[in-house]
Order: structure tokens, then C-alpha cells, then sequence
């Protein structure tokens, strides 16, 4: 027998030696265990833009005049950062994060748009109505400044005088009337000095509504050259704080106390001034005597 016929085998032969072929995988088979799922960087383009037109929007929605074009570049952004959480949302991308913040801050320079907006406005409106009510003043303001000419200015008791939005008169000033407020309640502590009771009539000539308790503010002036404001917890017989908002026309009457030293009392006036104002000197004196 020849060499070569011995060791000769045949395909089939050395198949079944070998054991069977595993066979070929097939393209499109199922994903491996461990293999990525998604395109990573899906959106990221989005994203940045998103992200770059939200940061130039929320930086520039606080500039006047040019937050009007950043309202649209905000919805712009939009555009841009919805579709990108989408995409990263679906694919698993790396640029969710990214998309997000750009989403966000596309949103925070829309709402800083409308803030700002409401606020310019509202200031506009206001200096528009105050230029223009300078420009063409009322009836009340003519009479208003006409009355202010009593401002610094020593009035007698019963006389009527402007101070801020009421016509004050002081009609009457007890300098001696700690018996008579202790007697109002016996809680009213003893003064350290002596009671001066300021019985004051007001009319609200202002085009709103008045509270006389807080828009004015009433005191003694001694003859030691210093102020006295209304006593602390001290009960009167027609306390200020008892009397109800007043319309345009409304009066009241009411009465302020204060503490003041006995040899300051003689030769002091009473000071009525407004609690607000812009000016130092508007308000107006009654001389006790």
C-alpha cells in the first residue's frame, strides 16, 4: 500500500475527527452581552447651542431695551433645548446633562425678560404721571402749595393750618394735665416731668385715603430747645389710633400726650409735621399761649 494512500483521509473523515464546525455568526443577529446601547453623542450639538444661547440670554435680560430682542433669543433657545434633552433622553447620550442645563437656562432668561419688563414699566409709568402731574397741577396742588406757605410758621391756637394731605387746627393745649390722663386709666404711669395734653382737629384733603395717626406726627417743643414726642403707652380720653381712615372731606378729632419737663412746659409750642417727607422744614408750630 502506498504512503501517501495510508495516511490519506478524506474531508468527511477528518470532519468527524475533528467534531462539527460551529457555524458563522449571522450579520444582523442579536447585540453581545456588554455591547453599547445608543449613540453617545447624540444632541450634542443641540446641547451646546442650547447652552450658549442660554447663558447670553440670562446675562443680557436685565439690560433695558435689549431684553427685547433676548425674549425672542430665549425662544430661540427653546428651539434648540427641547429637542435636545429629547434626543439625549432616547439615545442614553452623554450630553442629557448639557441639554438640561441649556434648557434651564433658557428658561430662567425668559422669566427674567417678563420681571424686568413688568418692572421698567412700572417705573416708566410713574415717572411719566410724575413729570405730568408737575406739568399740569390740580386744583389740590395749587391749593396744597398755597398752604404750604405756612410751613416754619407760628400759628395761634384755633387757627388752621396745611401740613402734608390735612388742614390741622390745634384747638387746644392743657400744660397741666397729668390729673386728668391718670384719671383716664389707672394704668397710665406718673410722668416724669408733666403731662401735656394736644386736642387737634384734621380734615384729609388728599385724593386718596388718610390716617392721621400715622401720616402725622405730633410734639412739644420746649423752652429748653428739645422736642417731645406723643408719651408711650399712655391711655387718653380720644386716642389717635381709635380714629378710621378718612376719605377726601373727612375729619376727626383726637388728642396727643407727651411728658415734658415742668420748666420747659411755660412758652413751649406744639409742632404738627408730616411722618413722611422729603422736606425738613414743612411743618407747622401753634405757640400754647
Amino acid at each position: 500500500m502506498d504512503n501517501n494512500t495510508t495516511f490519506k483521509q478524506s474531508a468527511p473523515d477528518r470532519q468527524q475527527d475533528e467534531g462539527p464546525v460551529p457555524d458563522a455568526p449571522l450579520s444582523g443577529g442579536p447585540e453581545q452581552p456588554g455591547k453599547a446601547v445608543g449613540n453617545p453623542d447624540a444632541g450634542r450639538g443641540l446641547a451646546i447651542t442650547a447652552l450658549v444661547i442660554g447663558l447670553v440670554s440670562l446675562l443680557l435680560c436685565w439690560v433695558p431695551i435689549v431684553n427685547n430682542l433676548v425674549f425672542l433669543l430665549g425662544l430661540i433657545g427653546l428651539g434648540f433645548a427641547i429637542p435636545a434633552v429629547v434626543i439625549a433622553v432616547r439615545n442614553k447620550s452623554r450630553s442629557k446633562g448639557m441639554s438640561i442645563a441649556g434648557l434651564i437656562l433658557v428658561v430662567l432668561s425668559l422669566v427674567g425678560v417678563v420681571a424686568t419688563q413688568a418692572y421698567y414699566g412700572h417705573v416708566i409709568d410713574e415717572v411719566t404721571e410724575s413729570v405730568g402731574g408737575s406739568e399740569q397741577p390740580a386744583a389740590d396742588d395749587t391749593a396744597e402749595a398755597a398752604d404750604s406757605s405756612h410751613a416754619g410758621q407760628t400759628e395761634a391756637l384755633g387757627e388752621t393750618a396745611r401740613v402734608g394731605e390735612y388742614n390741622v387746627t390745634v384747638t387746644g393745649v392743657d400744660t397741666n394735665a397729668t390729673q386728668e390722663v391718670l384719671a383716664v386709666n389707672p394704668l397710665n404711669d406718673d410722668p416724669a416731668g408733666q403731662y401735656v395734653l394736644v386736642d387737634l382737629t384734621v380734615e384729609y384733603v388728599g385724593n386718596e385715603e388718610g390716617d392721621p395717626w400715622v401720616d402725622l406726627e405730633t410734639k412739644f417743643v420746649g423752652t429748653d430747645a428739645k422736642q417731645y414726642d406723643s408719651a408711650t403707652g399712655v391711655v387718653v380720653a380720644l386716642r389717635d389710633y381709635d380714629v378710621p381712615t378718612l376719605e377726601k372731606g373727612g375729619t376727626a378729632q383726637y388728642q396727643v400726650c407727651m411728658d415734658v419737663p415742668a420748666d420747659a412746659v411755660s412758652g413751649g409750642k406744639v409742632l404738627v409735621e408730616p411722618t413722611f417727607s422729603m422736606q425738613g422744614n414743612d411743618g407747622v408750630y401753634w405757640a400754647v399761649q
